[in-house]
Parts: C-alpha cells; structure tokens; sequence
C-alpha cells in the first residue's frame, strides 16, 4: 500500500428550549487565527463499541443503512447512510489495529460521542412514532422556532439527534455532499449525517488550532460555556432554520443537553483541500499519513482527522 507515516420514546417526551442560537447569548466572535474555510464538509464518523452484533441490530434494525463492510476478525462494520455518507463502528482488539493504514497515528472509534442525523423537514412525526415503536425512549428540545431535536442514546453511550433539514434543491446553504432526496419509509427517515460534538481538554488550544492548522471555519462561540461552532463550508454561516449545512461542535469536557458528552478519541472524516489542510500540518509539526486515500492527521488532544479529496460537484456518492 502506498501509504507514508510523518511524526512531526416508549415514555413521554420532554420539551425544553435550547438557547443555543439566541443572538443576546450567543454572540459571533473573532476566531484567533483565520477561518480559511479548506474543509468543505462531513464524510463520516466512527464509533467504539463494545459488540459489532449489537451495533448491527441497532443501526441496521432502526435505520436500515445498507453494511457495506463487515470483518469481525478486525472489528469493523461500516454502514453507508442515503447520502453517501459513512457510519463506521470499531470494536476495541487486544494487539490488533482496527485499521491498518491509521495504526501509525493510533486511530480508535470515538468513545460517548454526540452526533446529528438529517431527516427531511416535515419528517419529525414520523421519526417519533419510529422510535416508539421500537421501544427507544426519546426527548425532544426546541432549539429554535419551529425547530426541534429528538435525542437518545444508541447501546453505546452514544448520544443521538435526529434533526429537520431543508431538501429544497435551490437552497443556498445546501453543502458539497446533499442530503439524499428519499429514504425508506420503514426506517427512521435518515438522509444525511449533520455534525458532530467533540471534547477537548484545552479549549483554548482548540480554537486556535482548528482553523489555523485544519482550515475549519469558525462561526462563534458561547459566552456562558466553553462551546463553539465550526461550520463544514467555505464562508461562516448561521446554524439552525432547517439549514442542509454540516456542522463541527467543540467544548470541554462537560454535559450539554439531553445529557450528552463531546466524543473523546473519535475518528472523523472530513472532504478538504487536502493539499492545503497537509501543508498547514506539516507546519504545525503534527504526525499524519498520507497516501491515495487521503490525509490522516492525529490532533494533540487523540482525536484522529481524515480529509479526503471532495467528488466533483453534483456527482452522487453511492451509499
């Protein structure tokens, strides 16, 4: 392999408000370093379980993502969600490497992490009889007008949000990779992963090294508590109003809404400049691989961050 290593509910729903995107709370700020905007959106994610049949049952049974991968002597079963998207689960192997080629950077599935599906706007009915049927206790918390989230947790400790996301062809915040215009009725009515919550120890560190080592576009950030908001697109960019757009939230260590936890050691997928986000890693000094299939670069903080070359514009990736 041409691969090159560097070191350098069935219970009542509860409904709460979220004050997440109240302008008087939270105010747009200037980033430390420049919001360059070189990642252009969320490719996929990886999760750590504990059983690779548990995880089938739960993400194959609820949602009904195709496997497309599936090797139990590695631990690794990936899905392909409707909007080409990936959904990885990693079962931890005593001496073995889930993955070979990020081995070097020590990649593991992210332990308690938070993530955002898409579902269609108009769809929240639909997922909430879904979920009570199959027996998934649910909340439900405003998070702008007319804009709702169910949360639950999968087996895992993972922390779930299904979220209304506008299918509208022509809208303008309608990111590289849409979300699919169908999904199967039978199954929760998923056509996208929409972001992801990840934990760092030093938040400080963080929001410099974000958008000045990555290219991720910095949005803003809370006042109350150390929260803030990248945008997976080229210009900042206000979250909610059923915005299609891919998001990367980051805090520290510490419990949000619905109880959830950022994700500690995850492995994430992003589309990007690939060049470019290589060349500001390679000045930061940090270990990553680069090879055909992409860049892999370790975070300080463990998590692990691969970009990958974007597909040509209107080009649908299969699931």
């Amino acid at each position: 392999m041409d691969t090159k290593t560097h070191q350098s509910s069935s219970s009542p729903s509860t409904v709460s408000s979220r004050p997440r995107y109240t302008p008087e709370i939270l105010q747009p700020q200037t980033p430390k370093a420049p919001a360059e905007g070189l990642v252009c959106d969320l490719a996929g994610l990886t999760l750590e379980v504990n059983s690779l049949e548990r995880g089938l049952l739960f993400y194959k049974g609820l949602f009904g993502f195709p496997l497309t991968r599936y090797e139990e002597e590695r631990g690794v079963v990936e899905f392909g969600l409707p909007s080409g998207q990936r959904l990885c689960l990693w079962k931890p192997l005593s001496r073995q490497a889930n993955s070979p080629r990020l081995a070097s950077l020590g990649a593991r599935g992210g332990s308690h992490v938070h993530f955002a599906l898409q579902i269609p706007q108009g769809s929240r009915a639909a997922a909430q009889d879904l979920l009570r049927r199959g027996g998934v206790e649910w909340q439900e918390i405003e998070l702008g007008p007319g804009d709702l989230g169910l949360y639950f947790f999968d087996p895992f400790g993972h922390d779930l949000e299904l979220r209304e996301v506008s299918l509208d062809p022509d809208d303008p915040r309608r990111p590289r990779i849409p979300p699919a215009a169908r999904y199967n009725p039978e199954f929760l009515p998923v056509v996208g992963l929409r972001e992801v919550a990840l934990a760092f120890q030093d938040f400080d560190a963080m929001l410099e090294r974000l958008p000045r080592t990555y290219g991720f576009t910095f949005v803003e950030q809370m006042e109350e508590r150390a929260f803030a908001q990248f945008v997976l697109a080229t210009e900042p960019e206000k979250d909610g109003e059923f915005t299609p757009r891919r998001w990367l939230y980051a805090w520290d260590p510490q419990v949000g809404l619905a109880e959830m936890l950022g994700g500690e050691h995850a492995t994430v997928q992003f589309y990007a400049d690939v060049d470019s986000v290589q060349e500001r890693v390679r000045e930061a000094g940090l270990a990553f691989v680069r090879d055909r299939q992409g860049l892999a670069v370790r975070d300080p903080e463990g998590h692990v961050f691969e970009f990958l070359e974007p597909p040509p514009p209107g080009l649908q990736i299969a699931p």
